[in-house]
């Protein structure tokens, strides 16, 4: 489930906000410093969080780092003074949803935190589908490994069999361990999960 997390040094910043989302109907967590924040966060877990640019210690900019090479999910809106907004900026650059001037403009937070909820449900769910396809993918067999690249090349079982030097009989038997493993029904779903997988793969690198 998601979560919502505000994290701001100033009490009276995290109650008006805290009193804000409540008034939308949406529960949130307050945190007075990124180091608490970051103890009790679980990274796996989808949401937003709300974070102020400049506190003591730890600042915004440093939690979002730390939640980076965590690899959170976690969708960052940041809150900012004037005086900091290139810093805000560069939070952006680096990943962050947007940031938001202080005073807050309370219709335009909501609207962000509610875009920020989506983003991060999206991005949860294909890390889940990701690791599973990778555990599907490490119960192949050799042998099954190479079926799946001429399969997903479109070869038909007599190809593949002439390709393999097998019988075109065991190459029907290790296409349907194959697509019994990867959980599909005919070679264009097995094509359709495999390019979504590389493309996601593409994505992380880039």
């Amino acid at each position: 489930m998601s979560a919502i997390y505000l994290v701001d040094d100033d009490a009276d910043v995290r109650d008006a906000l805290g009193w804000m989302l409540e008034a939308k109907g949406l529960h949130s967590e307050a945190f007075d410093s990124g180091n608490r924040f970051l103890e009790q966060l679980d990274p796996q877990t989808p949401g937003v969080a709300v974070l102020d640019i400049n506190m003591p210690g730890m600042d915004g900019l440093a939690v979002q780092q730390a939640l980076l090479e965590r690899g959170s999910r976690l969708s960052l809106i940041f809150l900012t003074g004037y005086a900091t907004v290139p810093k805000a900026v560069q939070a952006v650059q680096a990943g962050a949803l947007d940031f938001l001037e202080k005073p807050v403009d309370g219709d335009r937070l909501i609207a962000l935190i509610e875009e920020g909820l989506v983003r991060s449900e999206q991005r949860h769910r294909a890390a889940g589908e990701a690791q599973a396809l990778t555990q599907k993918l490490a119960s192949l067999t050799e042998r099954e490994r190479q079926l799946m690249a001429l399969v997903v090349a479109g070869k038909t079982n007599k190809a593949i069999g002439a390709e393999l030097f097998i019988a075109q009989r065991t190459v029907e038997i290790h296409r349907k361990n194959l697509f019994d493993k990867m959980g599909v029904h005919n070679a264009a779903e097995l094509a359709l999960l495999i390019g979504r997988h590389q493309g996601g793969e593409a994505e992380g690198k880039g």
